[in-house]
């Protein structure tokens, strides 16, 4: 894998992590059933791309970007909380932002996916570009239906 490769898979363990600390911030203060367990779920999916990326970069022999640790999950979580105290709908605005950047980011590593070599991550990345946009889905029905 080369250098362009594992800085990218990087950026992605980056965000996904952020993720998942977002979203796990919404699962602990959450009240309603539904949207907690939509987010266990959101929260299980994003850790399981956070985890592929890592596994890739530990493979190339890279070192997984170490300040994603704490100090992320600290952020993710503050963030998180700090919004969840303004409103569900809030909380999926942004989630509905963050998952416009990882779709966003997703596209565009995909359509660098041409060289032989790179395929095999293609396929991959499609089915995490498809979690991101069915995330995406739920949280603009869930703003639209569940109003603050």
């Amino acid at each position: 894998m080369d250098n362009r490769l594992i800085s990218r898979f990087k950026e992605f363990y980056t965000l996904e992590t952020f993720q998942v600390a977002f979203y796990n911030a919404q699962v602990n203060s959450a009240t309603d059933e539904y949207y907690r367990r939509a987010f266990e779920k959101m929260v299980q999916i994003e850790q399981g791309h956070a985890d592929y990326f890592a596994n890739e970069i530990d493979k190339a022999n890279e070192e997984v970007p170490s300040l994603v640790g704490s100090f992320f999950q600290l952020a993710g979580s503050l963030l998180g909380e700090s919004i969840e105290s303004m409103g569900q709908h809030n909380t999926c605005k942004l989630g509905v932002a963050l998952e416009n950047e990882a779709i966003k980011k997703y596209h565009s590593l995909i359509k660098e996916c041409t060289d032989r070599h790179y395929l095999m991550f293609k396929n991959t990345l499609m089915e995490y570009l498809l979690d991101e946009e069915f995330h995406t889905l739920w949280l603009r029905d869930y703003m639209n239906h569940h109003p603050n």
